[in-house]
């Protein structure tokens, strides 16, 4: 994971070192009342090694020494408190469009019929349609957290590793999303449109359009995956696959801090 990426989602952050400095994982953190907590930031979907220097058991190890709370999301098989999790992708180097459901091909026509698609800088109008649209139904949208999307969106784009899709209606845009660029990998990191657009299925032609211009220089399209069985079922529209991941916690508070936490002190 980048640098600019943590910095946007993470007020606190550091990472697990080998000696070469070849080997990282990341480590984003809070320090409340002199009790460290280490959990998977928002806009993260799970944290992994990146290098041989250490195993990912070792880093559970050094957390268990260093953190009183432990959360964290990962796909390897670990000797923690678990829950699994699911995501969603699709392969961009196999045939896809025909495996769409039928529904996501009629709502893919009728959106064709009254928008086009385009690669623009248009972080700010998605970032309104977040809030308008997206915010009132997700409680963690907070606008501090928001603001973190955005800013995470402009990093990205800055370091030429995201984009935005529109989708417009004449020369307004109804409907966007933001696409995270890595390697042989697309991930969609947030998308919105308003309400009609909505009923226009533009989502469904936004999608269609981006595995259309990626699916040349990549090879997987991912979702970002979803617990949230509606948001799961329009990716599976696609025909996405669901691909298993879990999510890691330990809890040592102290009693006199889980009581605070209760008074949300």
């Amino acid at each position: 994971m980048y640098s600019w990426y943590l910095d946007a989602v993470s007020t606190n952050w550091s990472g697990l070192v080998d000696s070469n400095s070849q080997t990282i994982f990341p480590i984003t953190f809070s320090n409340k009342l002199g009790v460290k907590q280490f959990n998977q930031a928002l806009f993260t979907r799970e944290y992994d090694v990146v290098g041989t220097g250490f195993t990912i058991d070792n880093v559970v190890d050094k957390l268990q020494k260093e953190f009183k709370n432990i959360q964290f999301r990962n796909n390897n098989v670990l000797k923690l408190n678990k829950t699994e999790r699911v995501y969603q992708f699709i392969r961009l180097n196999e045939p896809y469009s025909c495996n769409y459901s039928t529904n996501a091909k009629r709502l893919i026509k009728r959106s064709n019929k009254y928008y086009t698609y385009k690669v623009v800088n248009c972080i700010d109008e998605l970032i309104n349609l977040v809030k308008v649209n997206v915010a009132h139904k997700i409680k963690e949208f907070t606008p501090e957290n928001i603001n973190k999307l955005e800013v995470l969106m402009n990093n990205a784009a800055e370091n030429n590793k995201g984009e935005t899709i529109a989708v417009f209606e004449n020369n307004i845009i109804v409907a966007a999303g933001f696409f995270l660029k890595d390697k042989s990998r697309i991930t969609y990191l947030k998308g919105a449109s308003s309400n009609e657009a909505k009923k226009n299925g533009a989502m469904y032609g936004l999608m269609d359009f981006a595995f259309s211009i990626y699916d040349k220089n990549y090879k997987t399209f991912d979702f970002g995956g979803s617990n949230v069985e509606s948001v799961a079922t329009f990716y599976k529209k696609f025909r996405a696959k669901d691909k298993i991941y879990f999510e890691y916690s330990l809890n040592n508070l102290p009693l006199w801090f889980k009581l605070l936490k209760k008074l949300k002190i």
